[in-house]
């Protein structure tokens, strides 16, 4: 069912990630303020301080930050940053709504500001934090997860409405006692012109990595990172590479397993089948997404996996790990497959059979595109309109602290570890 919505909203959106950080938190808050602003409603956006923030960002206040050694690619709000003009200021807004993106530091504050002050207060949850305790360094993984387990719950529960991108977030949420209403919204992603994608568009992107138009290309796009099970498939594209000799496997990103990863395709005899194009801006990866034959994504620990839709809509058939959020949106045997994790023999047979059927692979190419109007911008912004009509009706949470006995500013320094480890580790 769709609410009514007011014509003009006064919206706040707090987030320890934000432009120009990118990571799948960024992109999706900056497609959803995109699209709300364009509908005339008044967003005001809350983030840590960034050396390379533009000049000209509308409504951005930033908080003072430093960046840790832990991840130096990701600013940190200060947790104890005096807040009485930051008060002074939401209390003149007058905020119709106060939506937060994390649930850390910038969270925290912007949840404490909406609770007392009775502004309904809506998060997103985009992270399965659980999955990234090994960004965590400074506490023992045991300690990690039960602080998480502890403290998640009980921010979430402070909340009108949780928005989640996907099933899977849905039920990590409930089975860890979060019992507020939960509505499932993915991500918008816009549809790339055809001149984007055309056939053109792939010669020349195919060219970018030294390969013919005729070569068999499977390509991944995100972070090279240990939770993005990577090195399972290098082993996996062994069995396509064996049956297509001039097979190549494009893993577009950078992290932390680059060094590993070109070692052990070594190992495996595939090194010359291998390209590693680096990190690239999002405006160029269209390109690169159509011209791929596949889009493979083996990552088990994403509450949706942005790149997947991103592939969708450029026309590319996705094989991705049935694990995790990232299949929800897949339609099987349609627009791609899903794989059960670690089986390369059914990965390899998926992959080959896209690959040797050039009318199937057409097939899947027009369903992709066409099941990409599914998740659209336009949609995402209208569904999340919806969640902040209902949250407006419903009577306001309690500002209670974190545990008895402790303040919001002392809560700030028991989750600070996760801000830290955790914040910069989710996309």
């Amino acid at each position: 069912m769709i609410l009514p919505n007011p014509s003009f909203l006064r919206i706040g959106m707090f987030s320890e990630s934000f432009d120009p950080v990118r990571n799948g938190v960024t992109v999706s808050m900056l497609t959803l303020v995109q699209g709300l602003r364009d509908q005339g409603h008044d967003v005001r956006i809350y983030a840590p301080a960034h050396s390379e923030s533009r000049s000209d960002e509308q409504n951005v206040t930033r908080f003072p930050s430093f960046v840790s050694a832990f991840n130096k690619d990701y600013p940190l709000a200060y947790p104890f940053w005096p807040r009485i003009a930051l008060a002074t200021q939401f209390e003149n807004l007058q905020l119709d709504i106060v939506h937060t993106h994390t649930p850390y530091v910038l969270g925290l504050t912007g949840a404490q500001l909406a609770l007392q002050h009775g502004v309904p207060l809506v998060t997103t949850f985009h992270t399965l934090y659980w999955q990234y305790s090994h960004y965590m360094p400074l506490l023992p993984e045991g300690v990690t997860l039960s602080l998480l387990d502890h403290y998640l719950p009980w921010y979430y529960n402070r909340c009108a409405w949780i928005i989640c991108p996907s099933e899977t977030a849905a039920c990590a949420l409930k089975e860890r006692g979060v019992t507020r209403p939960i509505e499932v919204i993915p991500t918008g992603i816009p549809l790339p012109p055809t001149s984007r994608i055309g056939a053109d568009a792939r010669r020349t992107a195919r060219s970018s990595l030294g390969i013919s138009p005729e070569t068999p290309l499977l390509l991944y796009a995100g972070r090279l990172a240990p939770e993005k099970n990577l090195s399972w498939l290098l082993e996996a594209f062994v069995g396509v590479q064996k049956r297509l000799p001039d097979a190549h496997l494009a893993l577009l990103g950078d992290g932390p397993l680059r060094d590993e990863l070109e070692l052990q395709g070594e190992s495996l005899g595939i090194s010359s089948n291998l390209i590693f194009p680096g990190s690239l801006p999002r405006s160029e990866l269209d390109p690169l997404f159509a011209a791929a034959d596949i889009f493979c994504f083996p990552s088990p620990s994403e509450t949706q996996g942005l790149v997947v839709g991103e592939a969708r809509a450029a026309g590319t058939p996705c094989l991705v790990v049935n694990s995790g959020g990232a299949p929800e949106t897949v339609s099987e045997g349609e627009d791609g497959f899903r794989f059960p994790l670690g089986d390369n023999e059914i990965f390899a047979e998926r992959a080959l059979q896209i690959l040797e059927d050039r009318s199937f692979a057409q097939q899947m190419r027009r369903n992709a595109r066409r099941n990409a109007r599914r998740f659209t911008p336009d949609q995402m912004v209208q569904h999340v309109l919806n969640v902040y009509a209902r949250a407006r009706l419903q009577p306001s949470q309690e500002a209670v602290p974190l545990l008895d006995g402790l303040s919001w500013e002392e809560a700030d320094e028991v989750i600070y570890f996760g801000d830290a480890g955790i914040s910069g580790a989710a996309d």
